[in-house]
């Protein structure tokens, strides 16, 4: 009995400390502390946080399976680059996930939905002027986050969640394109309002326009830096 209770805790721990050396290395790969295309080894890694090579092997690969890093040789790794390429999938999916759920969202509006969306984009409001851009990004992702999520629509949202981290990457380069934080946030008005006003076509034409023109600027602006 007590030999399948010691069996049946230590996995627990384990994954509990790859999920922590996760969270840790996300945090700083989608805050731009570990920058696309930044060098990984697992006993650098191991070492600044004070855990065994195996338990960062096995948080690395958590992360692979987000999209974020890749594996090389051995036990060196990488930070995935953001390409052009890989802003324009990012870009075009984002337009069609979050134009359909601004719509459907539009369609059911109630006062559950109305007050958190209200309520994002006050926050939203609150971090263009914190001038903290990771603040910024995090709660620019954390409004569309719960766009899409009062779409109701499961599917949607679990494709949505799949491609989440790899968003934050590509929302903290768009809003490195406008001028000011403050306009971050005004980017988002005629969006947040026609969702509020139960305006179920102009709001799936905002988010998907929305998208669509900052994917552009941000594929053009990658493609002039491999010219």
């Amino acid at each position: 009995m007590s030999d399948g209770i010691t069996l049946g805790r230590t996995p627990v721990v384990r994954e509990s400390l790859d999920r922590k050396a996760a969270n840790r290395l996300r945090d700083a790969i989608v805050t731009g502390s570990l920058a696309p295309g930044t060098r990984l080894t697992e006993m650098a890694i191991a070492a600044d946080l004070g855990l065994s090579r195996g338990t960062i092997r096995a948080a690395l690969h958590r992360l692979a399976s987000e999209g974020l890093v890749v594996q090389h040789m051995y036990s060196s790794w990488q930070v995935v680059p953001l390409s052009s390429h890989d802003a324009w999938e990012l870009y075009t999916l984002r337009a069609s996930l979050e134009g359909l759920a601004g719509q459907l969202t539009a369609q059911k509006m109630n006062a559950q939905t109305e007050k958190s969306i209200s309520q994002a984009f006050t926050e939203l409001i609150a971090a263009s002027n914190n001038n903290s851009p990771a603040e910024l990004a995090d709660a620019d992702l954390n409004l569309h986050r719960t766009i899409v999520a009062a779409s109701g629509h499961r599917r949607l949202i679990q494709h949505y969640q799949q491609v989440e981290t790899q968003l934050r990457l590509y929302i903290g380069s768009v809003n490195g394109l406008l001028p000011s934080p403050q306009d971050v946030a005004a980017e988002h008005r005629n969006i947040v309002e026609s969702i509020l006003a139960g305006n179920a076509q102009q709001a799936e034409k905002e988010l998907r326009d929305h998208s669509l023109f900052y994917g552009n600027k941000l594929v053009a602006l990658l493609d002039s830096h491999c010219e």
